[in-house]
Formats: C-alpha cells, sequence, structure tokens
C-alpha cells in the first residue's frame, strides 16, 4: 500500500513538473544556480503567460520534517517583458523542488517544479564578482582534506545577482561564505540596480559577512562620495575611505611576503602599476597588515576593517590585471586574503565531525531541554518489557495449561494488555510534565560606532496534547531596535543524521500537515505539534539602536598603550545591568563584573588582564603546566555554548571544541579584536521575544517566560587613536 502510495506521488510530481514546462513556468534558485541547505536562499519564479500575474503568489519548500511550508505573499513584477517574482524560503531538505502557487480562475493552485539539488551545509561558498580567475585555483588550494573545496561562483557584474527580479537583500546572501569584489567590475556600475545589489552585500558584511574588495586603480573611480563601496575603503572611525592620490609601486617584496608567494613578481608586471595611497593614512581604523615603506603609514595595501559585525580586508593592488594572471602568487595571496587557513578544520578529527554534529547542533540539543520533560529510562523501557513477555510467556501460558481451563485466556491477556498499559502510560506521566514548557537562548550584538544592532534567538516548546501553533519573533523593548527586519524558521539539526538537514529522507513528524508563514517571515501560522512532543524555532532580526534620550548604549574612552594594554573607562547608558561582564581586545581578557546602569569601569584600575585562550578553554595549572578543560560535546550549557560560539577563532576552533561552528559561525566575532576593537560581553534581559497561539482559544501570550530565557549582549567598541 505505502508502495502504491509512493508511485501515485512520483506520477503527480511527473505530471507537475511536465506541466509547469508546458505553462513557461521557470524556477531559479539560489545564487549562480547553487543553493545550501538551511541557509535563507532567494527563489525567481517567471510566471506562465496563460496565468494572471495579478493577486499574491507563493512558493512551498519542504522543512526536515518533510512538511510544506508556504512563503510570505509576493507580487508579480514586468522585467525584461515578462512576470517575475521574488521570493526567499529555508531548504529544509537537499534534493525535492518547490511549489508554486499562484491565483488561477479564482483559486489558488499549486505546481510542482524540481530544482537541482542542494549543497549540504558543511559546503562552503564563495561568491565572486569579476573576472578574478585565481578564484578557482585558490579554491583548490582551500581544499580539505577529505578533497571538498568551496564552490565558487563567478558573475562578471553586480547586475548579474538581481538579473532575474529587483529586490535582492542581505538575507538573500546568507548560503554565501565569503564575498570578492573587484573594483574594476563596478567600474561603470552605478545605476539603481547595481546600487541595490552593492547595498545588499553591504548589509550581508554589517550583519557578520566578510568580503575582500581588491581596488587599485579602480579605487579612486568606485569609491566616489557616497557610493557603497567608499564605505569598503578604510579610513579614519566611522568615516568613509578616500583616495588621495595614486603613486607607482616600485617594490613588490611586502606583497610577496604577504602572500607567501613562492616565486617574486616579475619587473615588467611592476611598470606602469600604481596603486591609491589613501587620505588619513596615519589615522586608519583597523589594521595595515601590509604596506611598503617604512612604517605602515607610508603605502598601505592590505588593511583589514571592521564594518559592523563583519570584516572588510581591502586589497590596493588589482590583481585581476592580465600582468598578474600569471603569477602565481595570485593563488596564495587570494588565500591569505581569505584567511582560510583559519576556518579549516583541524586534522582527521575535524574531518570526521563534517556531516555529523556541530557547535549550532549542540545548541539545538540544549535548548530542546524543558523543566520536568526528560527521556523515559532506558533501563525502565527494558525492564518493562521483558516483564511484558515474562508475562505472556510462560505466566499466561502456565495459567491457561494448568487444570485445563483455555477459556481463562480471553481474561487473563486483556487483564496483562491493561496493565502494562497502564504501567507505560504512568512511566510517561512522570517523566513528563503536563503543562506547557518552554526554553530559549539569545545574543544581541550592538555596535557602537555604527549603531547598527542584530539579535539571534533559538526557542523550542514541549506540548502536552496535540496542538496548532501561530508563533511570531519581535525584538524586545531593551534591545531599543528601530525599525527591524525579523525573520524566523524552524531549527533542525545540521548533518546527515535522523531530523538533519542534509539527510537524505525527512524526519517522520508525529503531526504532519502543511503550514505557512503569516504575512511576512516574523511569524507562522498553523505550525503542528504533537502530544508530548516538541517544536524548535529560530529568529535572526537586524535593527539600528534608538534608545530614548541615550546617544550611544555604551560610551567608550578606550585606548592601547605601548604593550597593548587598555586605558581608559566605560560607562554603561543601558536601562538595566548587565550581569557576569568581562572586557575582551586582542589576547586579553578584564573581568569587570556587575555593570549597573550609570556604571563605570576603569580598565587601567584593579587587577590586570588574563589570557582571554586560557579563560575561554578554562585553563589551569596541573603540575606545573597548563592544562585546558576539554571541551565536553554532550554538555547542555547554554551560557558556556554561546561563550564559546561567540569568540570561536579565539578559542581555538575546531581545534578546542573538535566541532565545526555551522550555523553560529556568523556569531564569531574573534576578528573584530584585532582589528582596532574592545569587545564588551555581559548576561542581560532577553533581546527576542516570542509569541505565540495555542488551541482554538487565540489568547496571545509569550512563548517563552522570562525566567526560561539565556541572553547574551555584546558591544563592540571603538578604542581611541594611539598617541605617538
Amino acid at each position: 500500500m505505502r508502495g502504491a502510495s509512493r508511485a501515485l506521488v512520483s506520477v503527480v510530481v511527473l505530471v507537475g513538473c511536465v506541466a509547469a514546462s508546458a505553462d513557461g513556468l521557470d524556477v531559479k534558485v539560489g545564487l549562480g544556480g547553487v543553493h545550501r541547505t538551511g541557509a535563507w536562499t532567494p527563489i525567481v519564479a517567471t510566471l506562465p503567460e496563460s496565468q494572471s500575474a495579478a493577486g499574491p503568489w507563493h512558493v512551498w519548500v519542504e522543512d526536515p520534517d518533510g512538511q510544506w511550508v508556504r512563503s510570505p505573499a509576493a507580487t508579480a513584477v514586468l522585467v525584461d517583458g515578462t512576470m517575475r517574482a521574488r521570493f526567499r524560503a529555508r531548504f529544509g531538505r537537499p534534493a525535492g523542488g518547490v511549489q508554486v502557487e499562484g491565483p488561477a480562475d479564482g483559486s489558488a493552485q499549486r505546481t510542482f517544479v524540481a530544482i537541482p539539488q542542494a549543497l549540504s551545509t558543511d559546503e562552503q561558498v564563495l561568491l565572486v564578482i569579476g573576472e578574478l580567475e585565481a578564484a578557482e585555483r585558490a579554491a583548490r588550494l582551500m581544499a580539505r582534506e577529505d578533497g571538498a573545496r568551496p564552490r565558487v561562483i563567478r558573475v562578471g557584474d553586480p547586475r548579474d545577482l538581481a538579473a532575474g527580479a529587483p529586490g535582492l537583500t542581505a538575507r538573500d546572501l546568507d548560503g554565501i561564505d565569503r564575498v570578492v569584489v573587484c573594483g574594476t567590475a563596478l567600474v561603470g556600475a552605478g545605476d539603481d540596480l547595481s546600487n541595490s545589489v552593492l547595498e545588499a552585500i553591504d548589509g550581508w558584511v554589517r550583519d557578520g559577512g566578510s568580503i575582500v574588495f581588491i581596488a587599485g586603480e579602480s579605487a579612486a573611480r568606485v569609491t566616489n562620495p557616497g557610493s557603497v563601496a567608499a564605505r569598503w575603503l578604510p579610513g579614519p572611525v566611522g568615516q568613509a575611505g578616500r583616495v588621495d592620490r595614486r603613486v607607482p609601486l616600485r617594490r613588490s617584496a611586502a606583497l610577496e611576503t604577504f602572500g607567501r608567494a613562492g616565486r617574486p613578481l616579475d619587473k615588467a608586471a611592476l611598470a606602469g602599476l600604481q596603486v591609491p595611497l589613501l587620505a588619513d593614512a596615519a589615522r586608519l581604523d583597523g589594521t595595515v597588515v601590509a604596506f611598503e615603506g617604512r612604517s605602515a603609514a607610508d603605502l598601505p595595501l592590505v588593511v583589514r576593517t571592521v564594518r559592523g559585525f563583519g570584516k572588510v580586508t581591502w586589497l590596493g593592488v588589482d590583481v585581476d590585471r592580465p600582468a598578474f594572471r600569471s603569477w602565481p602568487g595570485t593563488d596564495t595571496l587570494l588565500v591569505e586574503l581569505l584567511e582560510q587557513h583559519e576556518r579549516s578544520a583541524g586534522g582527521r578529527a575535524g574531518e570526521s565531525a563534517r556531516g555529523a554534529l556541530d557547535l549550532a547542533g549542540q545548541l539545538r540539543t540544549a535548548v530542546d531541554r524543558f523543566p520536568g520533560v526528560a527521556p523515559v529510562p532506558f533501563e525502565l523501557i527494558a525492564g518493562l518489557g521483558l516483564l511484558y513477555v515474562a508475562c505472556l510467556y510462560p505466566l499466561d501460558w502456565w495459567l491457561t495449561s494448568r487444570g485445563g481451563r483455555p477459556a481463562l485466556a480471553w481474561i487473563s491477556l486483556p487483564v496483562i494488555v491493561a496493565l502494562f498499559s497502564g504501567l507505560a502510560w504512568g512511566a510517561g506521566r512522570r517523566w513528563k510534565e503536563a503543562e506547557w514548557q518552554a526554553s530559549a537562548a539569545g545574543i544581541v550584538d550592538v555596535d557602537v560606532v555604527s549603531g547598527c544592532v542584530r539579535g539571534r534567538s533559538w526557542a523550542g516548546t514541549w506540548a502536552p496534547a496535540n496542538a496548532s501553533l501561530d508563533v511570531a519573533a519581535l525584538p524586545t523593548a531593551a534591545a531599543a531596535a528601530d525599525s527591524p527586519d525579523v525573520a524566523m524558521s524552524w531549527y533542525a539539526a545540521t548533518g546527515r543524521g535522523l531530523g538533519g538537514t542534509d539527510a537524505p529522507t525527512p524526519h517522520p513528524a508525529l503531526g504532519a500537515h502543511d503550514y505557512s508563514y503569516a504575512d511576512g517571515l516574523a511569524g507562522f501560522a498553523g505550525v503542528p505539534i504533537a502530544a508530548d512532543s516538541s517544536r524548535l524555532f529560530e529568529a535572526d532580526w537586524t535593527a539600528t539602536w534608538s534608545a530614548a534620550g541615550t546617544e550611544r548604549a555604551v560610551v567608550s574612552t578606550l585606548e592601547r598603550d605601548a604593550q597593548a594594554a587598555l586605558r581608559g573607562a566605560i560607562e554603561s547608558r543601558l536601562p538595566f545591568a548587565l550581569d557576569g561582564c568581562v572586557l575582551v581586545h586582542a589576547g586579553w581578557l578584564y573581568d569587570v563584573g556587575r555593570l549597573e546602569p550609570g556604571g563605570r569601569f576603569e580598565a587601567g584600575a584593579g587587577r590586570g588582564p588574563r589570557s582571554l585562550a586560557g579563560a575561554l578553554t578554562r585553563r589551569a595549572a596541573a603540575k606545573e603546566r597548563d592544562v585546558a578543560e576539554r571541551w565536553d560535546t554532550a554538555s547542555t550549557d547554554v551560557a558556556r555554548i554561546l561563550e564559546i560560539a561567540g569568540l570561536y577563532r579565539a578559542a581555538g576552533g575546531s581545534s578546542y571544541t573538535s566541532l565545526e561552528a555551522g550555523r553560529l559561525g556568523r556569531l564569531d566575532l574573534s576578528a573584530v579584536l584585532d582589528t582596532g576593537r574592545a569587545l564588551l560581553v555581559g548576561r542581560g534581559p532577553a533581546g527576542t521575544e516570542w509569541r505565540r497561539q495555542a488551541g482554538v482559544s487565540h489568547n496571545t501570550s509569550s512563548l517563552v517566560p522570562a525566567a526560561a530565557q539565556t541572553a547574551v549582549w555584546r558591544f563592540v567598541l571603538p578604542l581611541e587613536p594611539r598617541q605617538p
């Protein structure tokens, strides 16, 4: 019967594909035809001429349980003579397709369209804008021990990313790990479409992305005042970069050393090569990692700066010129610019961990724990099973066969079944709470320089009975978020295990039926949840800090001394207290303690700093040597997991945890510590509020009480320019 059902589904899918092709319906998923499971993905549908383009259009995609989720409505627009609609969704399965729903004859119809298989969550994707042939060769150098290497998406013009339909946003780049932008590709691309694409890339960087901006001679032409590219050029704190003039590059030793080139650059390539001399080079915000001259201010060539919660690496030489295409050092130079060596897994241990549990999966396990709810002990289940078998035989056989009374089995068997059914039910009630339970964890990041605020939250709820949930997420009043952009989704395990986003077959859900988003991406409507089971969700939002009466959340007068130690003070302007605060800079950690509203901390007073790596790994002296505490992959300590995820690279990365960061990698702020920033970390009130409507009561209530939430607040603080 099940085989016949599957055959019927296959026939329906085949008919849907044929109908879609015949009607002219075309669906493009991802960027450059590449998309990844578990990441927000753009979907552009070219609508058939036979159907009316008026009215709302939707797409349906599968979650990890195999349930179809309907996207918010999109309006079709006319592009190049055809009607197209843009959507975004998260794919919970690597294979399958999408269903396009549109109005026809007054009723909605869903048409299935097959799509290429998605990349797994552990594969990396590199987006290159420009004619940079070295990208493919650099990807081969970045291959892991198992042969996996980054997938390279190359586009010659930024407008190609939004050619299908306008409306590209930063969330559409969620499946991208690194972006490389060549300044030569931006020359002449100054229309509204290219500017909107660059704005989306800039938003992605501010939200934690990493970009390599290659702009030498082209920098003066693409970084005019007000342009998006000017924000990626190094400049003073809070200011866009400017090019003072162009000067010839007479020596290439610094470039060769930084790029670990095995062969020097041909002298002929230097002939006529000019690089930009940045204005205010002595006051650049960031770190100059390669330069020509006696000091970093003479002629910076490679500068790393902070942009919101992301990082920009600027290279002042156009290595996409023909003179660099035959130089093998271009490949290694690009690898160094991408800092790929810092993201590689730790040997065979990291290789075996890929495709299985990662740090995001460990956090999911920790969130999926509720007060009063625990698994029934295996010993009890096994004991009841053995006792049940023993009661059926030989006990029941002995009772019915003794004295020739077989009719007694009509009484004894129902009694045994009822007895053990009651015991099983009672055992389940003993370890299962009879009330709704919930838990949540979250991080709120505030960039004091730009005023950018972002929030990440993960929530779970346990249901004592079958129900249908309407769930929504929004920033709390404590987050002081102005015009937040919120998106929530299901929270699933990663990898190829049961219930993982890369599993070949979906995880069968007990209460399985389709559900949909509400008016936007900020909430679900009609999410099914079965009795004695849990549902997990995640939400992310970005906004601008807008606390009433305060210019900044935290005021900082911190500066570095000659020994790279911090001097100065920080003062809290927050309306709430922060517990367990620490101040982090470079490789040092300062214990702040509780920071009250209006409280102040002097970095130079009291006890000095201690090692950041030692504090993160709980390093302690043992037999005349320091020993780090082993990372427990079975730990469900939410605060500890968020602590390591927030400074993943500073803690040693996969070499310490033996786990990849997964989707939590975007939360790692280790890079900002090396680029002229300090980090204030503490525990505070929840930054994301979860609301629900359960059953038919329609009474809006909080999904997760404040006492059940673990919230970490982090503030990225600027440092005063170092005095000569």
